[in-house]
């Protein structure tokens, strides 16, 4: 629809303009022209028409050519029948009467010859002589603009015309907020899906860390808690032996201090009962040889029991760390002749990997 009112708008303006050239340009270039706008007017031409004329030379005028001849302020349009160029007159007739009478005129060395006339242009030029004509042509105008306001208003966007190109048959085309809201469900369901991917990633990362943990610790750890997004950054790392007894004794203060306190700490407990196991007492040792006959001797009726936890020393926990294939520090404290085995650099090895 709005390309219809454009193309009567297009169209309108157009002939306007066409006529209004019509009727200003042809006086600059030598052609006569005739415009009827009096229908008082006593002459043959039409009312509100144009009449367009080329001065010839009399002795090209031949008998049927219509000519215009002006008689006292008038004019009128005849067909030459007879020309006397050496009396300098000729015969004519009025063709819009029918059987009419020869009429005798004046032939001067040039008449005007008619080329064709345009019925209904004259009015243009009549309407603007008046003021009511003047005011007809606003209301025109104002109405071409109106036209052209409403068929912008009803034009399509490109976009919409080709998506319109696309589905000729017509086909249901989504709107923009529904192509929105498509989208939108879209990018919730894909992070839904990450998430339930990073949840299975973390519950695989954590199983295989509790399986290694299980084997370095030889089957004395069941469980270890561990956080699933928070992360500490890993202490620095002794350089020398020195710095690393130094932080194995504050690292036991602590420890200490937090068993003696009135909420006991899990990790100190588990260190402690560690810490027994690798209990290096010498004196103890070569009693337990010497009287080890006699305490079998005398001991032989009493039920062996079976420790929850078994005592082992320290030559065998490094060989079991090394036939599990770690190779820990061992530090020995002098104060409180407990043995540690430190598995932290394997242990920051291993999350660095993973």
């Amino acid at each position: 629809m709005s390309k219809f009112l454009k193309f009567i708008v297009h169209f309108v303006v157009i002939c306007t303009i066409v006529c209004a050239a019509g009727l200003i340009l042809p006086p600059f270039f030598g052609v006569t022209t005739e415009i009827m706008t009096d229908s008082k007017e006593d002459t043959n031409l039409p009312i509100g028409s144009v009449t367009y004329a080329i001065p010839v030379k009399a002795k090209d005028i031949y008998v049927g050519d219509p000519i215009l001849v002006h008689e006292d302020s008038k004019i009128y349009r005849y067909s030459v029948q007879a020309l006397d160029l050496e009396n300098g007159t000729g015969t004519v007739i009025d063709p819009s009467v029918t059987n009419g009478e020869t009429i005798t005129v004046a032939i001067k060395e040039y008449v005007p010859k008619v080329v064709f006339t345009l019925s209904g242009v004259g009015y243009l030029y009549v309407a603007t002589q008046s003021t009511e004509g003047k005011i007809i042509l606003g209301l025109a105008v104002l109405f071409l603009i109106i036209l052209y306001i409403i068929a912008e208003l009803w034009e399509k966007d490109p976009k919409e015309e080709e998506e319109e190109n696309l589905n000729p048959s017509g086909a249901y085309v989504k709107s923009k907020k529904e192509l929105k809201r498509e989208e939108k469900e879209r990018a919730r369901m894909m992070k839904e899906e990450e998430r339930e991917i990073r949840s299975e990633n973390r519950g695989k990362k954590k199983k295989k860390k509790a399986e290694k943990r299980m084997i370095r610790t030889g089957g004395f750890v069941d469980e270890i808690e561990e956080e699933d997004d928070e992360y500490t950054e890993e202490p620095a790392r002794p350089v020398s032996m020195q710095s690393a007894a130094s932080e194995a004794h504050e690292v036991l203060k602590k420890e200490i201090a937090a068993a003696t306190s009135e909420e006991p700490d899990p990790t100190a407990e588990l260190r402690e009962m560690l810490g027994e196991m690798v209990r290096e007492e010498p004196a103890q040792k070569e009693e337990q040889q010497k009287e080890g006959a006699e305490e079998e001797n005398r001991d032989s009726n009493i039920p062996v029991r079976k420790m929850a936890i078994p005592q082992w020393s320290v030559s065998q926990l490094a060989n079991r760390a090394k036939s599990a294939g770690d190779s820990p520090e061992i530090i020995k404290d002098d104060i409180t002749e407990v043995t540690l085995f430190d598995y932290s650099d394997i242990v920051g090895e291993n999350g660095e990997e993973e």
